[in-house]
């Protein structure tokens, strides 16, 4: 071939590389016109949505107040239609449920509740709060039914309190008590050359056990027994009572555990058999022809100014959800995390706000970071000097949740929820096994004995052990310490409570962890009489923080795509009680010390 065919050739592959490298740049052009367009057209509907439901709709003389529960309860939630165009999941807020329940109490355009509870996706303190709710609706003398089509546990704990309950024929009934399967890694992570070195302290701190055991210790199933035999006592007695059933009875079917609503509708689980459009043309008949069905994302706008409530005194709420985190302020509260820099100063502002007069801390958190936790907990305490501080607990306040409420004036929680974890663990993991096993090699060249502390092709020498020890000991008695001043009891006292050991709230008040069990409304009630303030006055309540759409946190540069596929690749990967932690492990140092607890039990 001539020198100027092979020219011709190269200038024809240069023209196709120039022509492609333009059209990935036109494309690339497109392409971000089009994401900018659906960002814009975002914002516009959100702003839009939000312009248009800022007033309350109206709401017909004669409503049911049709409640349906169907989507993970958050403590709060928000309006997030952006997130709902793009089909994730947005969950329903509790305080949105139970303002409701409690404006449908005092509406005299509501003329009852119609429940359908579809999937109750909260754990056991926000169940029981709305299953008290329900039954403080019922002192009103209003109807409360119950429509059921496939339920477990949660689901008919809460139906049962209805006056009559209602299902479909070819439904279904698993309320069939509470299992616990913990899973053990140990032997997997050997397989693939990977070791767990963890030094935890207390006798019950089995969150690093995931990870160094192969079996559940007698520890861990003390505690587990004991939490599974109180969780079934209380399923158990409550749906007796309110079927008025015997208790043994109940049991039987309980342990029978599986079973048709035609079944259940024979054990007087169920009172009668309909389908739902069918209830609700009954309802209709008994009510009015004209009555009329209003949604919780209706109902939930309706102010409790229009039924003629309102406050001038304030008390703050300040929200502790998540894994607690050494952090910016801008990231807390969201993807599940409480960070330090973010609560420390709601607290402060919250303290410093001369119209505010009490302070509300409602925690649900298994804890994290101990450095974070002792950073709020500091804040906690300066609060405290100028105003009340009441701690109310959700489902978990545990580890180092508890350590950022250990220093409040009252503590409050269901008798259900978690509390205690008083322990602390820290360590790595080692992939020396796996580097042999792939053939990757390591060469070290260090100065400082100590200086591969942390790294992850060993496991920790006798010496880094023996550092480690004492390190944890040191952040253990620190937090028994603190737990001894905010509590009035001795530090040998609450050393033989805590040791790592998680515990119901009943059990927590018994042993001096909880001052009062009750539920948010308690805490309110609380604070109101610690200012003089009469149980009947309504109050405006100021929540920190801000909550952001998804749309605002994408903005903000606190969601990326990267990040999400990180985190939607490890859920995958670790046991679903701990998907809750996902978005704290890249805010954890090395060697950091963890008051931190894994649910690693279900309680379904």
């Amino acid at each position: 071939m001539h020198l100027y065919h092979y020219l011709f050739v190269f200038r024809r592959i240069s023209q196709r590389i120039h022509d492609a490298r333009n059209l990935l740049k036109e494309s690339t052009k497109i392409l971000l016109i089009l994401l900018a367009c659906f960002v814009v057209a975002g914002i516009f509907f959100f702003s839009l949505y939000s312009g248009l439901s800022s007033s309350p709709p109206p709401i017909s003389r004669a409503s049911f107040f049709e409640l349906t529960i169907a989507n993970n309860i958050g403590e709060r939630a928000t309006d997030d239609p952006f997130l709902a165009s793009l089909g994730g999941d947005v969950e329903t807020g509790l305080q949105d449920i139970l303002s409701s329940i409690r404006k449908a109490k005092m509406d005299d355009k509501i003329k009852g509740i119609l429940l359908k509870p579809k999937f109750v996706g909260a754990g056991w303190g926000k169940t029981e709060e709305i299953r008290n709710a329900l039954l403080d609706f019922k002192e009103s003398g209003k109807p409360l039914y119950a429509y059921i089509e496939a339920v477990s546990n949660k689901e008919y704990y809460l139906a049962s309190t209805a006056d009559s309950i209602f299902g479909l024929g070819t439904g279904l009934m698993l309320v069939s008590g509470f299992l616990s399967e913990p899973m053990f890694l140990k032997d997997t992570f050997k397989k693939i050359g990977i070791e767990a070195d963890f030094v935890a302290h207390g006798k019950y701190k089995s969150a690093p056990e995931v990870y160094t055991r192969g079996s559940m210790s007698d520890p861990q199933r003390e505690v587990l027994n004991n939490l599974l035999d109180q969780f079934f006592d209380n399923l158990i007695n409550k749906i007796a009572d309110a079927r008025s059933i015997p208790a043994e009875v109940m049991k039987k079917h309980v342990d029978e555990g599986f079973y048709t609503l035609d079944r259940a509708s024979s054990y007087q689980l169920v009172d009668s058999l309909i389908y739902y459009h069918e209830l609700k043309d009954m309802i209709k008949e008994k009510h009015g022809d004209n009555l009329r069905f209003v949604g919780l994302n209706r109902y939930k706008q309706v102010p409790f100014s229009s039924l003629g409530v309102s406050g001038d005194r304030q008390i703050a709420v300040i929200y502790g959800v998540g894994t607690i985190v050494m952090g910016s302020a801008g990231l807390n509260g969201q993807n599940d995390l409480i960070t330090s820099e973010g609560m420390a100063a709601d607290i402060k502002k919250a303290a410093e706000d001369d119209d505010i007069e009490a302070i509300i801390l409602r925690v649900d958190s298994p804890g994290g970071s101990g450095t974070a936790s002792d950073v709020i907990w500091r804040e906690v305490v300066e609060a405290r000097k100028v105003k009340p501080v009441i701690v109310s607990i959700s489902d978990v306040c545990a580890s180092g949740g508890y350590y950022i409420s250990m220093a409040a004036d009252t503590i409050v929680a269901h008798p259900n929820s978690i509390v205690g974890s008083i322990g602390v663990f820290a360590g790595k993991f080692s992939w020396d096994g796996l580097y042999d096993e792939i053939d990757a090699n390591i060469s070290k060249v260090k100065r400082g004995r100590n200086a591969d502390f942390f790294s992850t092709s060993q496991t920790f020498t006798d010496e880094q052990k023996t550092i480690m020890r004492r390190f944890i000991m040191e952040f253990y008695q620190d937090f028994i310490s603190k737990v001894a001043e905010g509590r009035g009891m001795t530090v040998e006292a609450v050393d033989e409570i805590a040791q790592g050991r998680v515990w119901t709230a009943s059990d927590g008040k018994d042993i001096g962890l909880i001052d009062v069990l009750g539920d948010f409304r308690t805490a309110v009630n609380i604070a109101k009489e610690m200012v003089d303030i009469p149980e009947d006055e309504a109050v405006q309540l100021i929540t920190y923080p801000k909550t952001k759409t998804y749309l605002e946190q994408l903005l903000a540069g606190n969601i990326s795509v990267r990040d999400m596929t990180k985190i939607d690749l490890a859920s995958f990967m670790i046991p679903e009680s701990f998907h809750s932690t996902i978005h704290a492990i890249p805010h954890f140092k090395a060697g950091e010390p963890l008051f931190l607890f894994l649910n690693h039990f279900e309680l379904n």
